[in-house]
């Protein structure tokens, strides 16, 4: 399978996963399971995220002209990864810092609504680039 197929297909996967732990935290959260499986899905979302960046750094790299952060879609890509990097840890780290427990929520949630606006934007593009719509 070629590399663009692989980073397209962690990239949606990641996505759904990301989006996934964001409704389970909008729409779950007076039952008791709701943050176990929000940490889960999210950490694996973002984990394939970025195995996903990794794969087009490597597909693009394969190329002759080999040529990185050229379109707006790569630059958004990076964003995207950046993001989906800090949310988590963010998350994390609210419990492992308490007395700022309430700062860094409010910054999670900016951080995670982010990440759910701009990672559709990045696979749209992505989409472009790839001249499928």
């Amino acid at each position: 399978m070629p590399l663009f197929l692989v980073h397209a297909a962690l990239m949606a996967a990641g996505f759904l996963l990301v989006f996934s732990a964001l409704i389970v935290a909008m729409t779950q959260r007076r039952k008791r399971w709701w943050l176990r499986i929000h940490k889960a899905i999210g950490l694996t979302g973002g984990s394939l995220l970025l195995l996903g960046a990794i794969t087009a750094v490597a597909a693009v790299a394969s190329t002759p002209e080999g040529h990185h952060l050229r379109t707006p879609h790569t630059w958004l890509g990076v964003l995207t990864i950046s993001v989906a990097i800090i949310a988590p840890l963010l998350g994390l780290l609210q419990f492992k810092i308490p007395h700022k427990a309430g700062t860094i929520r409010v910054v999670h949630r900016f951080f995670g609504r982010l990440l759910n606006i701009i990672a559709p934007i990045a696979i749209l593009l992505g989409l472009r680039v790839a001249e499928i719509i």
